[in-house]
């Protein structure tokens, strides 16, 4: 089998090498496939209402993959008969067996981001047959699986931020493989940790699906336009519930403020920005909401602990073992964790 399969909607992961990148190109937007170590990934992004249908071919072993969906609705993700749906700020975890194909299919209702984290079932190796059964169980099956069959765990900043360190961070080019697959595994141990939580947050399954969307539809228009002058009684009025309840819903199933939040985002997007299109600083404040530049960096210094500035100046040098010759690209600036 070739590397990938372009024939309409097919792609695999297969026969990736270690460290390899492949994008390609498809209706309304782009699907990014690489692998670093035990993990590969799909980030899959469309910038605009696009109805697109494409699957994963079969793999010769049985994988989990973890699913996050940061924008777009009615996401349908299909595998051995049984179809997950996601929506903007969801995640979920599904083992595949080895010859089963899974689907996903965007139904074109708004732009869509959905980043997909896959790991062969084998080489996952964690002591919980006692501590925690489901898990075990679910690691265990025999067929294809959800972990969390119900209501998909919601996808908070801390997954996001990872998600963007993932995709956007640059270091050293003899570091980059490795930091890549640090990430990649602090992300599945992340989801994981949640997973097994899950079940006890009753403040969150309490919540009637109403107040649920309500609070969703909030975080979307935060995630989705960070840059706007947001009221808490502005935003309760939008979804159609009061600031009270707001601020107590959103803290139960997002696990910060609402505000905490927005700033999460304006802060982590202005990295993003800082760090992929080497902005001014002045142009990033405004990206992100910010009048001032002055008010913007003493934000970011107390979200990061150092000023945006930082970020353009810090040139990291070549090690002593590499020549410039051999690797110029090791001269670039450095992302600060």
């Amino acid at each position: 089998m070739a590397e990938f399969s372009l024939e309409r909607d097919e792609f695999t992961h297969e026969a990736l090498a270690d460290g390899g990148i492949h994008s390609i190109t498809v209706k309304g937007g782009a699907i990014t496939i690489s692998r670093f170590g035990m993990f590969s990934y799909y980030q899959v992004g469309t910038s605009y209402p696009a109805a697109y249908r494409w699957r994963v071919l079969a793999q010769p072993r049985s994988e989990i993959r973890l699913f996050f969906v940061s924008k777009g609705r009615n996401i349908h993700v299909r595998c051995d008969g049984e179809t997950k749906v996601f929506s903007a700020g969801e995640a979920n975890c599904s083992l595949v067996r080895e010859g089963c194909t899974q689907e996903i299919t965007l139904h074109g209702e708004g732009a869509c981001e959905l980043f997909m984290l896959v790991v062969g079932r084998s080489d996952v190796s964690l002591p919980i047959a006692d501590s925690q059964p489901h898990l075990y169980d679910f690691l265990k099956a025999d067929q294809c699986a959800w972990l969390l069959p119900g209501q998909n765990i919601q996808l908070g900043m801390r997954k996001i931020t990872l998600i963007q360190q993932i995709l956007h961070e640059k270091k050293p080019v003899h570091l980059q493989a490795a930091y890549t697959q640090v990430k990649l595994a602090e992300l599945f141990v992340l989801f994981l940790e949640k997973a097994d939580r899950f079940g006890e947050e009753e403040a969150v399954t309490l919540l009637r699906p109403d107040e649920l969307a309500r609070i969703r539809q909030v975080r979307n228009m935060l995630h989705d336009d960070p840059a706007a002058p947001y009221s808490l009684v502005g935003l309760a009025h939008a979804v159609g519930t009061n600031e009270t309840t707001l601020k107590t819903h959103f803290k139960a199933v997002y696990g910060m403020t609402v505000f905490g939040y927005l700033t999460a985002r304006r802060m982590e997007l202005a990295k993003t920005l800082l760090l992929a299109n080497n902005l001014k600083v002045s142009a990033v404040a405004q990206e992100v909401g910010y009048k001032y530049a002055s008010h913007f960096s003493a934000a970011f210094r107390k979200y990061f602990g150092y000023l945006p500035t930082k970020l353009l100046r810090m040139l990291v040098s070549v090690p002593a073992y590499l020549s410039a010759g051999a690797c110029p690209e090791v001269c670039t600036y450095l992302a600060i964790v």
